[in-house]
């Protein structure tokens, strides 16, 4: 079981958790749980960095015709060394500055029993700057970088292939983790909106500029303006294209685009390099000029499919999946992720909704059924929706620590901590109650 540890990071005092196939994180606006998510990202995407180190180590140690010797590789001689200096960066690419951080600050996350890294800051008259990044590999980890520091080699087709799906083999069975990570940030519907710009705006930044874009941003970025291309003909030309046969059941693919049309209210294409919502009439309308919850959604929706359909195994982390979508449309996304996550991928979400929460727990209720029920449960909610207890984990994010949500005892989620989204509304209206002529009305009851 993968352990993740935080200690005085951003509004995260203290917390300790176990990872779970399926994660979600609820709490009180600014009480960290988008610290956790990119504590988890930044350390589910070190055996990629790893990777492209090697890579970059292989390439830049080629010599190149008509040029004398071989290219320097550009971090340093041994990749250990240059995993530890690109880890500081990403660091600050994704928490920002340390220099206002806690000198105490440290962060751990335990892949295995015997495989960890741990971050931490320390003072030290040999670096100029204060609150200085340590990087703490455990020994197999560190082994294992000293044994392939030249492994790979190059062909003249570049990389060769099966040196590096033996390097990728043994470095993700140390990790104990095959899954590839896609975080999909909150406040999508302004990169949305800018959609037909959005390739302009990017190229013309320069690496500075770059850099100075958070790296779970970056790399949501990155990945629309490269993947975009492969909607030309929609999500459904997509899935019957004959290069790319579905890892999924066609049942399942099937659900899921009903999943999605119920959401976006259309379809979605990218069609002469404009982002289209396709209607029921064949009309479209562009991206930039739909609704905002569609805007918000759209690439929440695009991703989950294209993966779905995909063989690699995929952890998404997606922030706040509810925004601007009504209630109705924030239970068929939080379906559509659960089916998703139930094909072999892994989910972890942030939410303030309780319409989320609630929808999960019907999804946790729904697998608890008895085997003489299922069928008639099936009918209410398809069984490919269900969510196993066993996998799944809710934590409440407050006072700068989390607390664990579940119920041990009905495997749901406990819905007093649903309620406590909205408790401060329900504390306004008991507090009137006494004062007011008319005590039964809105919906509170009797």
């Amino acid at each position: 079981m993968q352990k993740l540890t935080i200690h005085k990071l951003g509004p995260i005092e203290h917390c300790e958790l176990e990872c779970s196939q399926f994660m979600t994180f609820t709490g009180f606006q600014a009480s960290g749980k988008s610290t956790i998510a990119k504590a988890i990202y930044y350390f589910r995407t070190i055996k990629e960095d790893i990777v492209n180190l090697a890579k970059a180590k292989a390439l830049d140690a080629t010599p190149i015709s008509g040029s004398e010797g071989a290219y320097r590789f550009s971090y340093d001689k041994n990749i250990k060394h240059a995993l530890e200096n690109y880890l500081r960066e990403k660091f600050l690419r994704t928490f920002g500055s340390s220099w206002g951080m806690s000198n105490d600050m440290h962060m751990t996350y335990c892949f295995t029993e015997t495989c960890s890294i741990t971050i931490s800051l320390m003072d030290d008259i040999r670096y100029a700057t204060p609150n200085y990044i340590w990087i703490t590999l455990s020994d197999d980890l560190k082994a294992f970088l000293w044994k392939n520091n030249n492994f790979l080699s190059v062909t003249p087709l570049g990389i060769d292939e099966e040196k590096l799906k033996k390097f990728k083999s043994e470095l993700y069975t140390i990790f104990d983790d095959f899954y590839s990570v896609v975080y999909i940030p909150a406040g999508r519907s302004l990169i949305t909106l800018l959609s037909q710009q959005l390739g302009y705006i990017y190229a013309t930044m320069d690496d500075m500029q770059k850099r100075s874009l958070d790296s779970c941003t970056k790399d949501y970025l990155e990945r629309i303006l490269r993947l975009k291309p492969e909607f030309s003909e929609g999500l459904q030309g997509l899935i019957a294209s004959p290069a790319k046969k579905s890892a999924a059941p066609k049942q399942l693919t099937v659900q899921a685009l009903d999943l999605v049309k119920k959401i976006l209210c259309g379809t979605y294409r990218y069609s002469n390099g404009e982002e289209q919502i396709i209607l029921d009439d064949g009309k479209y309308v562009k991206i930039n000029f739909s609704s905002s919850g569609q805007q918000e959604c759209v690439w929440i929706l695009n991703l989950l499919v294209y993966y779905l359909l995909q063989q690699n195994k995929i952890l998404f982390i997606i922030e706040e999946p509810e925004s601007h979508l009504f209630p109705e449309s924030q239970k068929y996304i939080t379906e559509l992720i659960s089916l998703v996550n139930n094909c072999n991928h892994s989910i972890l979400l942030t939410t303030h909704s309780p319409y989320v929460l609630g929808t999960l727990n019907n999804l946790l209720y729904a697998k608890t059924t008895p085997l003489e029920n299922r069928i008639n449960v099936n009918k209410i909610i398809p069984e490919s929706l269900w969510l196993d207890y066993n996998k799944f984990n809710s934590w409440f994010v407050k006072n700068g620590s989390i607390e664990n949500c579940m119920d041990s005892e009905i495997h749901m989620i406990q819905n007093e901590r649903i309620d406590e989204i909205s408790k401060v509304i329900n504390d306004d209206f008991d507090k009137l109650s006494p004062h007011t002529g008319n005590i039964k009305f809105a919906g509170k009851g009797s």
